[in-house]
């Protein structure tokens, strides 16, 4: 593990441990939002209920949310920091949400907090509305709060 002592840099390390650890597991997260795409009329939808329900039903079908709590412990364990409890395929850890999933872990005073963003949320003007996109690939968005 690399000697990294700022919150950049354990959240730097957590997105690393995903990305060259998990990458298989990042991949079939892609996939089943492509999938979920593959079912819009077009490039985008106004309705969250076409984005984040599937989304779930298609990683809960592929194993990939059952597999999604290992890749936060291993994300910890990146951190060097211990976790609260074991995490679950379910809230506060593991989040569908229009974006993508989040991860999220307790360590101590503080939370690790992981985007796998597969969807973008775009503006569509000034009344608040907003489309879902999919984006290319799975970006990882790690922050420590």
């Amino acid at each position: 593990m690399t000697d990294v002592t700022s919150h950049d840099g354990l959240a730097e390390e957590a997105a690393r441990v995903l990305r060259d650890e998990h990458e298989r597991l990042l991949t079939v997260v892609g996939q089943c939002a492509t999938a979920v795409a593959a079912e819009w009329d077009g490039d985008s939808v106004a309705d969250r209920e076409r984005v984040m329900p599937p989304f779930r039903r298609a990683l809960d079908g592929s194993g990939a949310l059952s597999r999604l709590p290992r890749a936060l412990a291993d994300a910890v364990t990146a951190t060097g920091r211990p976790m609260a409890a074991p995490p679950v395929a379910s809230p506060p850890y593991v989040v569908v949400t229009g974006e993508g999933v989040v991860l999220r872990a307790n360590l101590g005073e503080e939370r690790l907090v992981v985007l796998l963003r597969a969807f973008e949320v775009v503006r569509d003007g000034d009344d608040g509305s907003h489309r879902y996109r999919r984006i290319d690939g799975v970006e990882i968005e790690a922050e420590i709060v």
